[in-house]
């Protein structure tokens, strides 16, 4: 997507105009932000010590005191980028700054509350610094997501999107599968636990919940002891195909020999 079809937000600081432009619409984690940041100078000259950008992470947590409970928005800065020194920013002039970073490669999945954001702060002396934040769009990897569209094409199962999850313990990104009609006397559903490794490998659990058959069964659903679990270990190779599409087949047959022997253990 070029940089006309971009994101762009703008922000008037100080007398200065900012436009903050991401090449993209969308990132999947462990991918690199890249963009500009346009600086046009306001109604008269201003001195700038330095300007700075930053990768934010962000988040909402429940927070307790006494009788009252607050939802707050958390940050942690995960990268900053010195995109300038001493700058002096004059009359209707026009600046432009190029900047690259790169998302964690088990980043935070993002929603409607949560997700990532790039802030770019302007040093101004004798001031209060002006800043500007753009949000940005984070989907999982091409590799979790490709697992995900092999269970689809090949296995028929069927992803509930409002069940999509980032674990905050484990970074670990869960995706649950509806099962075929084939297996929906077996299967109430598939959940994946994918962690994506530094040399494209994918790495998880596949989590088994099953159908009640019995009184038993229906009592360990109660408490969850009636999921069952699985090692999930893909080399790069077994999950994309040459042509950076799905290896269908081998992640089928994988993911397939796996739901075989869950079923077969409970016949």
């Amino acid at each position: 997507m070029g940089i006309l079809d971009s994101v762009k937000q703008t922000f008037n600081i100080a007398g200065s105009e900012i436009s903050v432009l991401i090449d993209d619409d969308v990132y999947s984690q462990g991918g690199v932000v890249t963009g500009k940041f346009l600086i046009k100078g306001g109604q008269y000259e201003q001195d700038v010590r330095s300007i700075r950008l930053e990768l934010k992470e962000f988040w909402t947590e429940t927070r307790s005191s006494g009788k009252n409970t607050t939802t707050v928005t958390v940050y942690e800065t995960h990268q900053t980028v010195d995109l300038a020194g001493a700058t002096a920013i004059e009359r209707h002039s026009e600046q432009e700054y190029r900047f690259e970073v790169r998302l964690p490669t088990n980043a935070r999945v993002s929603t409607t509350h949560t997700g990532w954001l790039l802030k770019v702060h302007l040093d101004v002396p004798k001031a209060i610094d002006p800043s500007g934040e753009l949000k940005l769009t984070v989907q999982p990897a091409a590799e979790l997501l490709a697992i995900v569209e092999a269970c689809e094409t090949s296995m028929r199962f069927e992803e509930s999107l409002r069940h999509r999850r980032w674990d905050a313990k484990t970074t670990a990104t869960r995706f649950r599968l509806l099962p075929p009609e084939v297996l929906k006397s077996e299967l109430d559903y598939l959940r994946l636990e994918l962690k994506m490794g530094e040399d494209g490998s994918v790495s998880g659990t596949l989590v088994f919940d099953l159908q009640e058959k019995s009184i038993g069964d229906y009592f360990k659903a109660l408490v969850n002891k009636d999921q069952v679990k699985r090692p999930l270990n893909l080399s790069r190779e077994q999950v994309l195909a040459d042509d950076g599409g799905p290896n269908t087949l081998a992640i089928s047959k994988v993911i397939g020999d796996a739901v075989q022997e869950v079923v077969e253990q409970r016949q």
